[in-house]
C-alpha cells in the first residue's frame, strides 16, 4: 500500500511540474506573440489610413480576407473611409494574440487590436484582426468606425 501512494505522489507531482512548464511556455510565448503582433499593428495601421491606400490593405490581406472581399465592396468601403480625410495623428492600439487548436483547423495563431486615430474630420477606431501563417502576420478583418459615418 505504501508503494502504491508513492508511486501516486511521483505521478501527481510530476504531473504538477509538467503543467507548470506548459504554463510557463505558453506565457512566454504569448508575450511574444502579443509584442510582435502588436508591432504588425502599429505599422500596417498608419500605412493603410494616412491617405487610405487600399493596396496598403491587399499587400497584408490574408488569403481569408482576399475570398471574402469583393474588389467593388473594398472600393466602396474605401471611399468611406476617405470621409474622415488625412491622418492626423495615430494614438496606437490595444488587444492580444490567442492560440487555438481545433480539430478542423489544428493550431491557429490569430489577434484582435482596436487602434484609434484622429483625422482631419474626427476620430476613428479602426479593429483589425490578424492570423499569423507560417512567421507572417497578416489581415483577415479590417473595420473602421467613426461618428463622422453618422452625419
Amino acid at each position: 500500500m505504501k508503494k502504491v501512494l508513492i508511486a501516486a505522489g511521483v505521478v501527481f507531482l510530476v504531473l504538477i511540474v509538467i503543467a507548470i512548464a506548459g504554463i510557463t511556455f505558453i506565457g512566454i510565448k504569448g508575450r511574444a506573440l502579443d509584442k510582435e503582433s502588436k508591432k504588425y499593428v502599429d505599422v500596417a495601421v498608419p500605412a493603410i489610413v494616412s491617405i487610405w491606400n487600399k493596396q496598403e490593405l491587399l499587400g497584408r490581406a490574408s488569403s481569408e480576407f482576399m475570398a471574402a472581399v469583393k474588389d467593388e465592396d473594398l472600393n466602396k468601403l474605401f471611399d468611406l473611409f476617405r470621409k474622415l480625410g488625412k491622418l492626423k495623428g495615430y494614438n496606437g492600439c490595444e488587444g492580444q494574440a490567442h492560440i487555438s487548436v481545433t480539430t478542423q483547423h489544428g493550431k491557429v495563431i490569430s489577434a484582435e487590436y482596436v487602434a484609434s486615430a484622429d483625422f482631419d474630420a474626427g476620430p476613428a477606431n479602426i479593429k483589425v484582426n490578424l492570423i499569423k501563417h507560417g512567421n507572417n502576420w497578416q489581415i483577415i478583418g479590417f473595420h473602421v468606425d467613426s461618428p463622422v459615418f453618422l452625419e
